[in-house]
């Protein structure tokens, strides 16, 4: 089982609040006001659960939200939960010492704390908590039982923690219609589609009054029709292409060719980012975010990145992972100097998430837009099919949406653990397909789990093949190193780091682990090192610690914390 403290910087790593409560109590505080003082903030959270007995506690509100099964008095609230289990999403599920369970869900609207919105069964929403996975009620303890991110909460979980009745939403799905939230979306898009097809404006107010009264559960009012579709007018008015209708428009012959004036540069970044769409990859943890960050600030501002010329223009960040305090926290570390023309929009996963209208929206206030960085791409994926023909199309439609508005989409994604660096581009999760559609491709790296630097390694269409190594100034801004390599690292350290990594965790003797590994040095020696390393330890994500002494050996614990499944 983890500690509290390894449980508590697993929630915090995924920006979710915890706070301390008295050993073996679910309420008794120990803080001033929890509400307040609930964090993330990694230093605080190692003062309050280091080397202490507390109970650990999660804040819901602000994005977290918990259904609460209990089942002192009755197994109704049991039963009801794993029948509609079926229809919600698997995620994150912790059980109670009673033998209850914590359902935990990231929600995008406001819910609010419930009691017995079903039998058995409250809500903790905003301005609650619930006693979090570790901690101890008369010696038994809060246990997770189902280790996978936490979801994102569907329209079914909604209504159930609203305390609606199922049957009636299924009903109204299964028919084709739209529930309150999803009307104006899907009328929306669908005024933009018929305006892209060319048809009439009062064709297209006729169509979406129709499909308002027929699909919409209960129908917008009609001034709020006029309005959507006047929104979707804004934009340019599509042809219709007949079928059987040919047209070459394109048609070039080498000559004409040749001896025409070459059209403005496809290169966004000299000899790196051309036009079209580019695939970054990284591992977690090596910097890919400040990456796209130096890269919009560099283009918004004209200034060479990593040494390379770039052509200047707007940047528009979508961060689909980060929360607006920790970009934030970001852009003022990095230095980053207030300008209109870098964008950053924070979002929620969204499979469904309409580029082109995005883009359309940005060009109407900065014409120049230049680039656009998707952080990260698994959020907006549109198939879960990972073959090569689902996802060559799907890349293969950013690229001509790159080459229709002349600016570069770079989709940032994770790499697999295992990296051959002869071959780092095979890394990139994925078939070929996904890297065969795209114009460029970036992978960054580090050659080992200590490394200080990290190697860039870029390939694409008319682009030379190249490696340069980088490392991250105190301020967090990557520079090109003139190293090609990182300073000489202690080998016997090296290969403990690698083991953790790898391993996740170890609980025994310094000596048992220099016999596990052939290192060249004895446990004292190791029980050195380590201490000496302890900074290079938690650059790595590595908690190490000693254990008080038994009647054997002194045992240390050591436990990887960068792939924190919540």
């Amino acid at each position: 089982m983890k500690t509290q403290l390894e449980n508590a910087l697993a929630f915090a790593n995924n920006n979710v609040k915890v706070f301390p409560l008295s050993y073996n109590s679910k309420s008794e505080q120990i803080l001033s006001s929890w509400k307040n003082e609930a964090t993330t903030d990694v230093n605080q959270i190692r003062k309050w659960f280091e080397n202490t007995d507390c109970n650990l506690a999660i804040r819901t509100g602000n994005g977290l939200a918990v259904i609460d099964v209990d089942v002192k008095n009755s197994e109704e609230g049991k039963k009801l939960i794993l029948e509609k289990l079926k229809e919600f999403p698997n995620t994150f599920t912790v059980q109670t010492p009673s033998g209850g369970y914590h359902f935990y869900y990231r929600v995008d609207r406001l819910v609010k704390c419930r009691v017995r919105v079903h039998e058995e069964i409250d809500i903790r929403g905003e301005n609650g908590y619930v006693v979090g996975p570790g901690s101890c009620i008369n010696g038994k303890f809060y246990e997770i039982k189902n280790n996978v991110p936490i979801a994102q909460a569907t329209e079914s979980v909604y209504s159930f923690m609203e305390g609606c009745v199922q049957t009636k939403q299924r009903k109204i799905i299964s028919s084709g219609q739209y529930l309150e939230g999803q009307r104006n979306d899907y009328l929306f898009r669908m005024a933009c589609s018929l305006q892209s097809k060319g048809l009439d404006d009062d064709a297209i107010c006729s169509a979406i009054s129709i499909e308002n009264e027929k699909k919409c559960y209960p129908p917008l009012k009609q001034s709020e029709i006029e309005r959507l579709c006047k929104s979707s007018m804004r934009y340019e008015k599509g042809n219709l292409t007949i079928k059987n209708e040919v047209t070459c428009t394109n048609r070039y012959t080498a000559c004409e060719l040749i001896n025409a004036q070459e059209d403005e540069s496809l290169e966004i970044v000299e000899n790196m980012l051309s036009v079209g769409v580019a695939i970054l990859g990284a591992p977690q943890k090596t910097g890919k975010t400040f990456f796209c960050i130096q890269l919009a600030d560099s283009i918004v501002n004209g200034t060479n990145f990593l040494g390379r010329k770039v052509v200047q223009g707007s940047g528009l960040y979508l961060a689909f992972e980060d929360h607006k305090t920790m970009i934030q926290k970001r852009l003022k570390r990095m230095g980053i100097k207030p300008n209109d023309q870098f964008v950053i929009d924070v979002l929620k996963s969204n499979s469904e998430f309409d580029l082109n209208t995005r883009i359309q929206q940005e060009k109407e206030i900065n014409p120049d837009l230049r680039l656009v960085v998707i952080d990260t791409f698994a959020k907006i994926r549109k198939s879960i099919d990972r073959d090569y023909e689902t996802e060559y199309k799907e890349v293969s439609s950013y690229h001509e949406l790159a080459f229709q508005y002349n600016i570069v989409i770079v989709l940032v994604t994770h790499l697999r653990k295992e990296i051959n660096v002869d071959q780092p581009f095979d890394a990139i999760y994925g078939s070929r397909g996904l890297t065969a559609g795209a114009d460029s491709i970036l992978v960054m790296y580090k050659r080992n789990h200590i490394s200080n630097s990290r190697q860039l390694s870029i390939q694409g269409k008319d682009i030379p093949d190249d490696e340069i190594t980088l490392v991250q100034n105190e301020n967090c801004m990557l520079v090109v190193s003139e190293d090609e390599f990182d300073e000489q690292i202690d080998d016997n350290l090296s290969k403990v780091i690698n083991y953790i990594v790898e391993n996740k965790n170890y609980i025994g003797s310094h000596d048992a682990l220099c016999s596990k590994l052939k290192l060249n040095i004895r446990g004292k020696g190791l029980q050195t090192l380590l201490k000496k390393n302890i900074d290079l330890l938690k650059d790595s994500n590595i908690y190490y610690e000693v254990l008080p002494r038994t009647s054997k050996a002194r045992q240390m614990k050591m436990t990887y914390l960068g792939d924190e499944a919540l």
